[in-house]
């Protein structure tokens, strides 16, 4: 069951329309809604160190999106590794 929500939530991390904010009103209520989404499946989910590494996840793909807008070049690999052995594990 845990394994279920945690493909599930690295599905809305990848699907998630991070560049919301350059759009119009639609998209931003429709990733607002997306965000509660994540927010409410993730904490379902009994083992701690695994929410803390989905969140971590999505803080991540944040910022890759946002340095993208900005035109700077982030790598998070190595901290995305971390959180996906945590979720491995």
């Amino acid at each position: 069951m845990a394994q279920d929500k945690i493909q599930k939530a690295l599905k809305m991390i990848d699907s998630f329309d991070w560049f919301w904010s350059m759009a119009d009103e639609w998209r931003y209520d429709s990733a607002k809604a997306g965000m509660r989404r994540f927010v409410t499946l993730v904490s379902t989910i009994e083992d701690e160190d695994v929410r803390k590494a989905l969140r971590g996840l999505w803080t991540l793909r944040y910022e890759e999106a946002s340095s993208i807008i900005s035109g700077h070049d982030t790598d998070v690999s190595v901290k995305r590794s971390e959180y996906m052995a945590v979720l491995a594990a």
